[in-house]
């Protein structure tokens, strides 16, 4: 009964109210006890004065009474089986509706619950949706990415190594300009270097001439290879003369030692060169 009120208490609230209605009807309008209207006094019938007629005249107005009683209690007896079926229809009515009004709240639960059902289906299947179209552009978004970068990656290192190549060129050119310059200076170092030598080489052989004393025999046609080590500002190395080739005449081939020794210090150029003639060879040949 508690569950049909919280359902739907307007209906019952108004079912009550029938009842209550109905009751007050029954209780307060209607008169049951309807007294029957007393019979009017013939003027003109004739008292009786035996007591015999008396008699049969009260006992036929008990009698009328009496159906008139009967006549009034199965009226009201009709009126309660009136009233009795009118409330049954009105209950039968009533729980019909109830009936037919939980059967609607039941259909409109269901109705309810599938149209629930189907919004959260129909919002789960857009969130899905939403949710792969958003996957598929982050993938998307991800991939051009990782592209763009691959490709600034790759003209990068493109870029770099034209770059490196540029330079590893600049270089390479730098390299060989700075080779045939240094080449060049070289060359140009060994031609002064060669021809300083030789300058030497001439005056130290114009020296040691000076400084010859030519033996008493005949020494026409004779020549000899002279070993001479030398310390720097041209002084001899004690023993550093030796013929490494011989004139063929023991006292030519002494005459060219002493004068070397003689000769002493020898002219010799100062730094780098110096070295050129640290050991000098030279071709002992009067007069050439």
């Amino acid at each position: 009964m508690l569950g049909v009120l919280k359902r739907n208490p307007f209906s019952v609230m108004l079912a009550l109210l029938l009842h209550f209605l109905i009751v007050f009807f029954l209780v307060f309008g209607v008169d049951w006890e309807k007294k029957p209207k007393p019979i009017a006094s013939q003027a003109n019938v004739v008292q009786a004065h035996t007591i015999d007629l008396d008699k049969i005249n009260e006992k036929k107005a008990e009698e009328k009474k009496a159906q008139q009683l009967k006549k009034q209690q199965q009226e009201k007896k009709q009126r309660q089986a009136e009233e009795k079926k009118r409330q049954q229809a009105l209950e039968k009515k009533r729980v019909a509706e109830q009936k037919a009004q939980q059967k609607r709240e039941v259909e409109a639960k269901r109705k309810a619950e599938a149209k629930r059902k189907a919004d959260a289906k129909r919002k789960a299947e857009a969130k899905r949706k939403a949710d792969a179209k958003r996957k598929a552009e982050a993938k998307r978004k991800a991939e051009a990415e990782a592209k763009r970068k691959a490709e600034a990656k790759r003209k990068a290192e493109a870029k770099r190594k034209a770059e490196a190549k540029r330079k590893a060129e600049a270089e390479a050119k730098r390299r060989a300009q700075a080779e045939r310059e240094r080449a060049l200076q070289a060359q140009i170092a060994a031609e002064q270097n060669s021809r300083e030598i030789d300058r030497y080489g001439a005056v130290i052989k114009q020296q040691i001439e000076r400084n010859w004393l030519k033996p008493a025999q005949n020494t026409e046609g004779l020549s000899c290879v002279v070993q001479v080590r030398l310390i720097p500002g041209g002084d001899v190395v004690p023993g550093g003369v030796s013929i490494i080739r011989s004139s063929g005449n023991a006292a030519f081939d002494r005459s060219v030692e002493a004068a070397v020794y003689k000769a002493a210090p020898l002219p010799v150029p100062s730094g780098a060169l110096f070295e050129s003639f640290r050991s000098l060879r030279l071709n002992f040949k009067p007069n050439k």
